[in-house]
Formats: C-alpha cells, sequence, structure tokens
C-alpha cells in the first residue's frame, strides 16, 4: 500500500469493523483528502480545536456523530513539535477566549490537566477527539517536522466514516 491516505483509511476501518471509510462529498464534489503540514524551527500550534459541527454549520459535513483528528507523521524535527492534549472539551461558552487570528489563549485552560503525547516517530499515526484541546510545542531542531492530516466524521446509524481536510 503505497499512498498514505489508504494507510490511514485502512488503519481506521481495522480499528473500527463494519464502517466503511470514503473521501467526504457533497453532491459530486470532493472534499481533499489530507493536507501535508511542513513546520520549521521555530513553528508552534497554537491551542486549538477542531469541531465541524459548530464550525462548518454550512457543511453537510457537520451532522457528523462523532469527529476524529488523524495525522501521520512523515518527518519528525529533532526537538520540539509534541502534543499535548488538555482535559478539556470545548464549549461556547469558551468562544470569548478565542484569539483573532487562530487558537485560543492559554488562559482558557486555566488549571486543566494536560497529556503529553509520549515520543513520536516517523511512521506513527496519531488519532484523538478534536473537540479537546490541543496544541503542538514548538519546533526546535533544524529538521522540519511534517504530517499527513485528516479529519474523519463518524455516521453512527449507516456505519459509515468520511474522510477530509
Amino acid at each position: 500500500m503505497d499512498s498514505p491516505i489508504l494507510r490511514v483509511y485502512d488503519t481506521v476501518s481495522r480499528m473500527l469493523p463494519g464502517y466503511s471509510v470514503s473521501p467526504a462529498h457533497e453532491d459530486n464534489n470532493y472534499y481533499s483528502q489530507a493536507i501535508i503540514r511542513i513546520h520549521e524551527k521555530g513553528t508552534a500550534i497554537p491551542l486549538h480545536k477542531d469541531n465541524v459541527t459548530y464550525e462548518g454549520k454550512d457543511y453537510l459535513l457537520s451532522n457528523i456523530d462523532h469527529q476524529l483528528s488523524c495525522v501521520l507523521h512523515i518527518q519528525e524535527s529533532e526537538g520540539g513539535g509534541r502534543l499535548l492534549l488538555y482535559d478539556r472539551k470545548w464549549k461556547k461558552d469558551d468562544e470569548c477566549f478565542r484569539n483573532i487570528d487562530f487558537g485560543y489563549s492559554l488562559d482558557l485552560i486555566g488549571d486543566s490537566s494536560a497529556y503529553m503525547a509520549p515520543s513520536i516517530n516517523t511512521g506513527d499515526l496519531v488519532i484523538i477527539n478534536p473537540f479537546y484541546y490541543h496544541l503542538v510545542t514548538r519546533i526546535t531542531g533544524d529538521t522540519p517536522r511534517i504530517t499527513l492530516g485528516m479529519f474523519m466524521g463518524l455516521y453512527v446509524q449507516d456505519r459509515k466514516i468520511v474522510a477530509w481536510a
């Protein structure tokens, strides 16, 4: 299996047997299946959540039952780039902490406990519930961190999973 996208689909379908996995689409228009991100030295991903049911109300995807974030690590940096996942699920009242450009103020998480993902290696697939706040620490190594990311939406009654980026 040469396609990293198909590798992610295959992994998720093995985790959730009985569900079909396919690219998301509306009518005959398909969403992008994945996004490749290159994070150079000094780059961080601020505190944020991803929630298509709130932020994508104009799209059919907003009616999913559950959402996953899937990130395949293509290349790791020598330092930094660690995933921190907070024990705080998004709620609408949190929007007053939202930054204008992207993400949320760190004041939002207060004393919420955080989980730092163990060392992630090239080839690892990380799957999280993106409704929980998370961030990626600043890259400190000279080698860029490169990832392939996508979201997956689950339709429980139809036993269907759709992917988009």
